[in-house]
């Protein structure tokens, strides 16, 4: 099965959870992974010690969505976030508070172990809104998932979402970027996804 890896990105509260679902709900060829690292980690007897500020926890997801993604038997695997979110984080951390090698350290993970250990997506699904919007939803959330205060930081969202382009620009520019517009209705933003969809499943 020539399946495709489809990963959603863009920044927090751009409708990406949302989207997912609707696309589960709709689709049967469709698989969606979203694995929030502090669920997976919620019954860990040192979890209050976890810093989530630090990625190097997130790369524990990756590996765990390669795997998701070799046993799927649809056609469409969709990611919420993958290694970019990560990368995009630390690199945002080294440029706020000079955390460089954990950033060096993912950035060296990914070279050595991408198309091995971990799949590269064929196609990124980019969900832009503004970053005020962003850091409203995130406040009106009522799930309590501000895990840190760097995700209503607008310096630092802006740093993180800057930086995705440029890493595909940089590292992998054979795989196509679609950027959808956020802030339009959901329907019609899963409208352009399904012609998406269509168009790297005849490819």
């Amino acid at each position: 099965m020539n399946k495709k890896l489809v990963v959603l990105e863009g920044i927090s509260g751009a409708g990406k959870t949302t989207l997912a679902k609707l696309l589960k709900q709709r689709e049967n060829n469709v698989d969606t992974v979203n694995i929030k690292i502090s669920k997976l980690l919620e019954n860990v007897e040192i979890n209050n010690y976890i810093d989530y500020s630090n990625t190097k926890y997130y790369l524990l997801l990756e590996n765990l969505k390669t795997i998701i993604f070799e046993d799927s038997k649809k056609d469409f695997v969709i990611y919420e976030r993958y290694y970019l979110s990560s990368l995009a984080h630390a690199y945002a951390m080294s440029k706020m508070n000079g955390m460089k090698k954990n950033y060096e350290d993912i950035l060296k993970w990914y070279k050595t172990n991408i198309g091995d250990k971990i799949v590269k997506p064929d196609v990124y699904i980019l969900l832009e809104i503004p970053t005020k919007l962003s850091i409203d939803r995130i406040k009106n959330r009522d799930d309590n998932t501000i895990v840190n205060d760097v995700w209503i930081d607008t310096e630092y969202m802006e740093i993180c979402e800057n930086y995705k382009l440029k890493f595909i620009n940089k590292y992998e520019k054979e795989v196509p970027v679609y950027r959808i517009d956020g802030t339009q209705k959901i329907e019609k933003i899963y409208n352009e996804v399904i012609k998406i969809l269509k168009l790297i499943h005849n490819n």
